[in-house]
Formats: structure tokens, sequence, C-alpha cells
């Protein structure tokens, strides 16, 4: 009587395919499905747009405002897996107020860039989702009077602040020909990732902050062409979209 020897069965489907007796194709993952929202401040649009056409793990649309608020109020806003603000926009309805606390109750990943912080200057509840705001009029924080301020086309050093945190992996102390925002609104209960010594700018650029079942992710940086071809920033822009993603369907 013979002993039959068995080859595990991976061993043997990977021999078939060695040999050309099994075609076997790996199922592509799936992408990334994000919407862009912009309108109220312009932009460079081709530069800009090319840091997410060089992600080849997203796929996504454009929709600019007011129409990108009427879509967050319906239905069709569940189809994207990450919403990017680059707008800087102030009307915004009750029922779309609802919209956006409804969307990250439920754990919506929304991550802002840039101008997106001084957008909802009538609406207080912004500032809590974000984290911080640009404060179109001087407010009194804890005493002090904030005046915001910009400054266009300044050479930022940069620190990162948390070199472990998935978004900012791999990422070293850069610098940044870009815009930088002064006396800012920040709440102290961000996390920082990204922060700089520059005396006319705000000192955290980039933070998450935890509003209802989302972790939101703010960067500062990305004004122009300048900011948009840093291979940081780039950097930045796709590990907190994949990042996000991930967040959102835990």
């Amino acid at each position: 009587m013979k002993k039959i020897s068995f080859f595990p069965a991976t061993t043997f489907m990977l021999l078939l395919i060695l040999s050309g007796c099994v075609h076997f194709s790996f199922a592509q993952q799936k992408k990334i499905r994000v919407l862009i929202v912009s309108g109220g401040h312009g932009f460079a649009r081709k530069p800009f747009y090319n840091i997410f056409d060089s992600i080849p793990s997203i796929t996504y649309d454009t929709l600019v405002q007011p129409q990108a608020n009427a879509l967050i109020a319906s239905p069709e806003a569940n189809s994207y897996d990450v919403l990017v603000f680059y707008d800087m926009f102030d009307p915004i309805s009750p029922e779309q107020q609802k919209a956006y606390i409804s969307l990250l109750n439920k754990g919506t990943s929304m991550i802002f860039l840039h101008h997106a912080l001084v957008s909802y200057q009538k609406w207080p509840e912004f500032i809590k989702i974000l984290g911080g705001q640009y404060h179109t009029d001087p407010v009194i924080v804890n005493g002090d009077t904030l005046k915001a301020n910009y400054e266009h086309d300044v050479n930022i050093p940069v620190k990162v602040e948390d070199k472990k945190h998935p978004v900012t992996r791999g990422i070293s102390d850069f610098e940044i020909v870009d815009e930088v925002y002064g006396n800012v609104e920040i709440l102290p209960r961000v996390k920082p990732l990204l922060s700089t010594t520059h005396p006319k700018s705000m000192r955290y650029l980039a933070w998450i902050n935890h509003y209802g079942n989302s972790d939101v992710v703010y960067i500062q940086l990305g004004h122009g062409p300048s900011g948009y071809s840093n291979p940081n920033f780039r950097r930045l822009v796709r590990q907190a979209i994949e990042w996000s993603a991930k967040q959102s369907k835990k």
C-alpha cells in the first residue's frame, strides 16, 4: 500500500498558477470615493487638482458651493467615503447645519484645507467641528483680542509634532513657501500634527479634532502652486485621505 502525500491547498494552487494551468487575477482594491468642495475663494485649479490626480487610491468628484451644501443635506452625501473642503463659504441653512452634524455623528470623514478655516463666521458650531477658526472680525478669547491676519509667499519652517500618526508618518520637518494665518483661534482640545515657529503664523498648521463620532482633519497649508507642488504637502493630503477613509469604516 503506497502512502499518499497531500500538498497544502495554497501550495497546490500556486503550482497550478505557475504551470499555467490556472489563470488567477487578484481583485483590484476598491478606491476611496472623495468629494472635493470649493467655492468662495479663487485658486489655481489645474495644479490643485493635480494633487488628487496623483493619488492612485482615490476617485473624486468636485462640487462648488452652494451646490455642495445642497448635496451634503441629501442622501447622496452617503455615497462618499471622505469629504474634502477647500471652500470659503458663509451662507448655510439650519437644515444644512443639521446635515453636517448628522454626518459627523455617523462617523463621516471630513478634511478641511487652508481657507476653509474662514468659513461660516455666523455659525457658532463650526469652530467646534473644525477645532479652530479664522475670525474675520476681532474676537476676545481668554481675555485677549484676536485680530486675524494673513501674509502670502512666506517661507514657513514646519515641525512634525506627531511623527507616528498615520497622517504625518514618514514626513520629516520641512520648509514650504505658502500663506500664513496669524491670530487664529485654536481650541485647546485639538491634537496637533504640524507646528511652526514663524512669528507671523498661528502655532499649529495641522491638527485633528474629534467631533461626534468623527476625527476631523485640518491642514492650514495649501494656498497656491508653491504649496501644491511641495512633496510633503502632497503626501500629507494623501495620507490624510487614506487615514480618514479607514476611520469612517470603523
